[in-house]
């Protein structure tokens, strides 16, 4: 989806170095002659992103990931000229194959923003899309929202081949890790200590498909998808782990659980929200979005016309 990185040339050192300056020049001239409005501005994004074939958000040297891909996206339109100049600054950084339907960053420009022209120069696979935008004020930071919303989703069959659950039995479950806990048997530790609030987990079920909801300020390295393994699991786990609520405390009696996390492939980030933020949105990136996702969902349609027939015929003949 993302075409590969060609090897660099080499050229005579001193001719190198007066491209470089030159270049360095000529940019930094171009980012502020196409400044509409030349005093400084915050801005504040939403952006649209597909996790597959990414090593995660957060940038990372050598390595393809969706935030690298919107600074290069940023630089290349003349929004920025480097993170550090422009405090470039992201909200959530989600794993590998996570997708976003409203990660959020921010940055100083110079320039106005127009996202048409951020959008030009992003991946031809339309992986990456900003659709909506809002002016903040100078010392904002995305990452303190007042809550951010993850979806969950799998197809209803499979929750009820997995689980043998009812969606309301389900609800029980996933009610007992609302509130304040420790989370420690339940995310992947880091730095962070383990004690957590989730305002709300919904289950609810749409086009043939089971949401799981989780709404919170934070959320720990892989907690989300922890708690969806175990809820899924919760009929084939030992009698002593199917205790929820000992699960949360701080005793420390239960070293682990052992069940890998859910698949990050179904995992979105829908939403972060701030109070008081006046978004405005690209009516052209959002119907590129449909768009996008109009055309695989017919892909995947006809894969799976594709894959239906085979299995009905082999299934057939081993009847025979």
């Amino acid at each position: 989806m993302i075409g590969r990185a060609t090897p660099s040339r080499q050229y005579n050192t001193e001719i190198n170095m007066s491209s470089l300056i030159f270049s360095s020049g000529y940019s930094r001239l171009l980012f502020l002659s196409e400044g509409k409005n030349m005093k400084r501005m915050r801005y504040l994004v939403r952006v649209f992103y597909e996790g597959k074939n990414y090593f995660g958000y957060q940038r990372q040297p050598n390595i393809t990931t969706i935030e690298g891909r919107i600074v290069t996206m940023l630089k290349k339109s003349n929004h920025i000229q480097n993170v550090k100049i422009n405090n470039f600054k992201s909200a959530s950084r989600t794993d590998k194959s996570v997708n976003a339907v409203g990660n959020v960053f921010a940055f100083d420009s110079e320039k106005e923003i127009i996202l048409d022209q951020i959008n030009a120069v992003g991946p031809k696979n339309k992986s990456i899309i900003c659709w909506a935008y809002a002016e903040v004020e100078d010392a904002f930071s995305p990452k303190f929202s007042s809550w951010k919303k993850y979806w969950y989703v799998l197809p209803s069959d499979h929750v009820k081949k997995t689980s043998n659950l009812s969606l309301e039995e389900l609800k029980n479950i996933c009610s007992i890790f609302e509130g304040k806990h420790d989370f420690r048997l339940f995310c992947r530790k880091d730095h962070r200590v383990t004690n957590r609030e989730i305002s709300r987990i919904d289950i609810f079920e749409k086009n043939d498909n089971v949401i799981f909801e989780f709404v919170a300020q934070s959320f720990l390295w892989e907690q989300i998808r922890r708690i969806v393994s175990y809820v899924l699991n919760f009929n084939l786990l030992p009698e002593e782990l199917q205790d929820a609520r000992y699960l949360l405390t701080s005793e420390d009696r239960i070293k682990e659980i052992n069940l890998a996390p859910a698949d990050p492939r179904n995992l979105v980030l829908v939403e972060h929200f701030y109070e008081k933020i006046k978004w405005i949105e690209s009516e052209k990136a959002t119907k590129s979005i449909l768009e996008k996702l109009k055309i695989e969902f017919l892909d995947f349609k006809r894969d799976l016309s594709i894959n239906s027939i085979l299995y009905n015929f082999f299934k057939a003949s081993d009847s025979i």
